[in-house]
């Protein structure tokens, strides 16, 4: 009998430990929930520069070694990466990643943050990416540098890589980017070598200044929304709970923005989370849609939490969701959309959720145009879309009639006679009858990956070991209390 008291506090301790550490866990929220990227600063002075050694014109493959000494020191030596220990060239899915120049310096930069500069083109393709040999959605990480801020940048000392260097990050056919850490981009150019390629940022507060360009590598698809790079603030492979993403954009031209996580592995919930979007800019173009959860219509991926969208500039020629496909999880979700400049002419929807949603709308759904400073017409363009909303606040002395009465005053535009010129942000033109509504980027299907935890997040592994220690203990104690009785 002594024991089993022994053996049933011995229990019991490791029951409260255990829980105790799966709360921890899962209450660890990677960005503080007050976070603001405007006062983001690279963690630390270190520099690092990069570029890509030669390539050959036929297969891609990099041909020799960087210039210089390759310690990444200066623009005159690029880091030249090295053989990662991690690397394993026989596996099934190598995870290239760890063999690139980006990655490496990041890993070196992880504990400290700092700041990576690219002084001549970075190509990220699938020899660089990890995942499915025939899958087209391949992930090229960084190294978890986490809150030690990084800034990625292509202009240094007064130089402009860009122009002297034909400096660019390249995201050809199956890459996409996973930054693991918060982080800081501008002065940089992203050119997209295939459509439906994308950024992901692990749920950390993320800055994208005037300076970001994004442009297709095919001139032929300038204009084309999914030709143009995609924002997704969530974790592709990780169920979450508590984070709170934030994200600025000052410039850039992209296809879609999402708020949480971009897939349909239903696995991986997103839970309680709240979502801060932060949209401006004269040089920014949304095509496609910005939406403050996931992209998924797999009806069993939940979202639940608070979205808040701020606009204070930019053209917008897509919908804009407070939520998903996938509604809210729960019955007490909440959606603030504020909008106080812009361009609208062009979008097609804006509402709560996206219409078919399943689970529930947004208990709360406000569309604050109470502070519009811009072009009032730009507010009926707005209101002549408005779908769903459980309250809408206008300007004070404007009313919704006044704002389809100046609408319907505006005469019908025609066609140009000739072609609009091309820009990064370019000038919006009437929407033709005929345009298809975009649509959001199909949810990929693909495995998660191996490295980043799997299908059983630590808390969860930990919460299912507390239970079998716990229905242990009552097995026991009715056992020996079975045998007592039978003496």
């Amino acid at each position: 009998m002594k024991n089993f008291a022994k053996l049933l506090v011995m229990a019991l301790a490791v029951t409260l430990i255990a829980s105790m550490f799966a709360i921890g866990v899962s209450a660890a929220a990677k960005t503080p929930a007050d976070a603001d990227p405007n006062t983001l600063k690279p963690g630390s002075d270190k520099v690092i520069f990069i570029k890509d050694a030669a390539r050959d014109p036929i297969t891609g493959a990099m041909i020799g070694k960087v210039e210089g000494d390759g310690s990444g020191t200066s623009p005159e030596n690029p880091l030249q990466p090295k053989d990662h220990p991690l690397f394993d060239a026989t596996a099934n899915n190598p995870a290239y990643y760890y063999q690139t120049a980006l990655y490496q310096a990041t890993e070196q930069l992880k504990n400290t943050g700092g700041t990576i500069v690219l002084v001549g083109p970075c190509t990220f393709g699938f020899n660089e990416s990890y995942g499915g040999a025939t899958s087209s959605n391949r992930d090229v990480k960084t190294a978890e540098f986490k809150n030690n801020v990084i800034k990625f940048t292509s202009v240094y000392n007064g130089v402009d890589y860009r122009e002297t260097a034909d400096a660019k990050l390249i995201l050809d056919a199956n890459a996409h980017l996973a930054i693991h850490g918060s982080s800081i981009w501008d002065d940089i150019t992203v050119v997209t070598g295939a459509k439906d390629r994308m950024f992901w940022f692990d749920y950390y507060a993320t800055y994208i200044g005037e300076g970001f360009k994004v442009t297709p590598e095919d001139e032929n698809q300038i204009g084309v929304p999914d030709h143009y790079l995609s924002l997704s603030m969530g974790h592709r492979y990780q169920q979450s709970s508590g984070e709170n993403p934030v994200l600025v954009v000052k410039g850039g031209s992209f296809n879609n923005i999402w708020g949480a996580k971009w897939g349909d592995v239903s696995n991986y919930p997103v839970k309680n989370c709240n979502v801060r979007i932060f949209l401006e800019g004269e040089k920014t173009t949304v095509y496609g849609i910005v939406s403050g959860s996931c992209t998924a219509t797999n009806g069993k991926l939940e979202f639940s939490g608070k979205v808040s969208i701020t606009i204070n500039g930019g053209t917008y020629m897509g919908d804009i969701f407070g939520v998903g496909p996938t509604g809210m999880s729960k019955t007490d979700g909440v959606v603030n959309i504020t909008i106080n400049d812009g361009v609208f002419k062009d979008l097609f929807s804006i509402s709560e959720a996206q219409p078919e949603h399943t689970n529930n709308a947004p208990a709360v759904s406000v569309l604050d145009l109470s502070g519009f400073k811009g072009e009032k017409l730009q507010m009926a363009y707005l209101l002549a879309v408005k779908e769903t909303f459980k309250e809408v606040k206008l300007p004070a002395g404007v009313t919704e009639q006044e704002l389809a009465d100046l609408l319907a005053a505006v005469p019908p535009e025609t066609e140009p006679e000739t072609d609009a010129p091309v820009t990064d942000a370019p000038v919006t033109t009437p929407k033709p009858t005929t345009t298809p509504k975009p649509t959001a980027t199909p949810a990929p299907t693909t495995t998660p990956d191996a490295d980043e935890g799997g299908e059983f997040p630590i808390a969860i592994v930990i919460i299912a070991a507390v239970a079998v220690v716990a229905i242990a203990a009552v097995v026991v104690v009715v056992v020996l209390k079975k045998k007592k009785a039978a003496k």
